[in-house]
This record gives C-alpha cells, structure tokens and sequence, in this order.
C-alpha cells in the first residue's frame, strides 16, 4: 500500500499529465535505443494521429488521452480497406498504399503500442487500447539465399547504379552487416592491421563496437568510393548539405537506412530477383557456415555478433545451395581472416 499522502498524488499526477503533445513525442523518441526503430515509429505514429484528426472527435494530446479500442479498431478496420474515393476529408498520405498486409500492419500495431503504452507511463490513461486489436498471425518471410554467381551479379547491377551502391550491397551481401549498421559506417573507422583492413562500428541497437575484418574483395570498392576521403559517413547521402552552424562549413549528411533498403531493391531487380538487406546478411551467414575453411559456429557467431546458438544454427538451411561447400565472392576468407 502507498504512504503518499493523498495531496502529494494529486500534485504529481497533474504534473505529469499537463504535458503538450511535442514534449510528448521528444519524451518517446528517447525511449527507444536503436535510431532506426523510432523512424519507423515516428512515421507509423504520425500517420496515425493524422487519420485520429480528420476522422475522430479529438486532436493533439486528448487523442492519446480519449482514444479508445473503438477509434482503433476504425483505424486497423481502415488499414484493412480497399481505397476509395469516398474518405471525409481530405485523404490522408497512406491511403494509396491500402489495403496493408499483416507484416505491415504488425509494424503498425508495435509503433501505437508503444505509443499509448507510453502515455500509461505519463498517466494520461490507464490503458493501451492497441492491445485490444487482433491481427492475423505473421507469416515467418523464407530468406532468399543467392549464390555465389547470384551475389556477382547483384554487386554488378548495383555498381552500374553507382559505386555507393556497390559498396552498400557488398557489405550486405559480403560480411553480412545490419542495415543501421551500415548507415552509422564512418570512414575513419577503418584501419589497417597485417592481414588487412579492418573495420570498428557500432552495432545495431545499443552502444556497443566490434571490430571485423573487412572481406578483400571489397577492398577496390571501398577505395573507388572514397577517393582519398578520411573522415565522415562511408555512404554520403546525395541530398541537400546541412551548414555546420559554429564553422559555416557545408557537411556530408548519412544515407538513411530506407536510402540503403531502396537500392539493394533495385539491384535485386535489375537481376530479377526480389532481395531485401536482410536477405543479404542471411546468405552471408549461410554461406559461411558452408565456407570450404569449415569456420566454427563460435567463430561465425562472434563475426555476425549472436549470442545465441540456435540463432547462428538457424541460418544452416541451405537448401537452396548445390550439395557441397560454397564460397561467398565478397565474403571473408575464413582461412586467414576473422580469427
């Protein structure tokens, strides 16, 4: 049972529940430890509070506040839909993606979860309507797993694009790195050692660094891109340059992670197959597994940052791959690389 006095509760609850909708959002955002996540839930929450605005009787914070399981599931019931011409209003900017498929909707349904469950943590209300919704199970997506003159051909149509692209889809093709991952990449963490270059970034989702190998074939790539370049993002987007407010000098912005998705996509196409980044790290992993060098799990493990077992042990099916050893064209040579 609380020992606060009764008057103490009241003050802080006012406290907590006066909030404006942006010191709101700048309070969320801080929550999540991985950057590209909130994008995504930003996006998701936005669109939503979009819709709640045209089509509900609230707006700004009392949508958090008042919005319940009925004005929720009108909304996934909207997701759902066939588009029409016939919306109140004006339409809001998802309506020519409708109707939405589960995986799409399951990212939804996570972003407003987090959404109202973190208006529970501020006690603007005392329950999350979004876990009230059902959605149809999530089919588990089959990795694509290319070969290794698949792999050849995708790095190929990327560089045809551009270089940038080329050293984007080698490093997910080749030593198998996360899409954030990629995207945080700076040039002056790269270093030389012995037995070649290696590579220290943070990887995806805390503030922890590794240091791996980077596989030799992508070495030319790296150095094509660069031009003699030694600090900022490997992968520069070719948008508008921010000014360095205390310098006045113009600065190289990052390629997003959706920028990197985009491009493995039309590399993928370009080949006619249909491949996403993650379908990149899977075959980097698989066909480490399957190396002629015969690596062990603890060494594959460590390379692609698991620290499960049955994780590492779950990118084994091969089953698309010819019976026998394979080695991935811009992967490491597991024979005298990542010991």
């Amino acid at each position: 049972m609380s020992t606060m006095p009764t008057w103490a509760d009241r003050a802080r609850r006012a406290s907590t529940t006066e909030i404006d909708l942006a010191t709101f959002d700048e309070r969320w955002a801080k929550t999540h430890s991985s950057g590209e996540t909130f994008r995504k839930y930003r996006g998701y929450a936005d669109l939503f509070m979009e819709w709640a605005t045209r089509y509900t009787d609230y707006s700004g914070i009392d949508i958090l506040k008042e919005a319940g399981l009925p004005e929720l599931e009108d909304y996934f019931d909207y997701l759902t839909s066939e588009h029409w011409d016939g919306h109140p209003g004006p339409c809001v900017s998802e309506c020519g993606s409708l109707p939405y498929e589960v995986p799409s909707l399951k990212a939804k349904y996570d972003a407003l979860s987090s959404y109202f469950g973190y208006a529970i943590t501020h006690q603007l209300r005392g329950t999350n309507p979004v876990k009230g919704i059902k959605l149809d199970p999530r089919a588990r997506k089959k990795r694509m797993i290319l070969l290794p003159w698949e792999i050849h051909d995708i790095v190929a149509a990327a560089r045809e694009e551009s270089i940038r692209a080329a050293v984007t889809t080698g490093f997910f093709f080749g030593p198998g790195v996360r899409c954030e991952e990629v995207e945080r990449i700076d040039v002056e963490n790269f270093y030389q050692v012995p037995r070649g270059r290696m590579l220290r970034f943070r990887r995806k989702g805390k503030n922890r660094w590794q240091d791996i190998d980077v596989p030799r074939p992508l070495n030319p790539l790296i150095d094509e891109l660069l031009g003699g370049r030694t600090s900022g993002p490997l992968i520069m987007s070719t948008g508008r340059r921010t000014r360095n407010k205390d310098t006045g000098a113009l600065e190289h912005t990052r390629l997003d992670s959706s920028g990197l998705w985009r491009m493995v996509k039309k590399a993928g196409e370009r080949c006619g197959l249909n491949v996403s980044p993650h379908d990149g790290r899977a075959t980097s992993i698989t066909l480490s597994l399957v190396d002629p060098a015969q690596p062990s799990v603890d060494r594959v493990m460590t390379f692609y940052d698991h620290h499960d077992l049955a994780v590492t042990l779950g990118y084994r099916n091969a089953a698309r791959l010819p019976s026998g050893f394979h080695r991935n064209p811009y992967g490491i040579d597991w024979r005298t690389q990542a010991p």
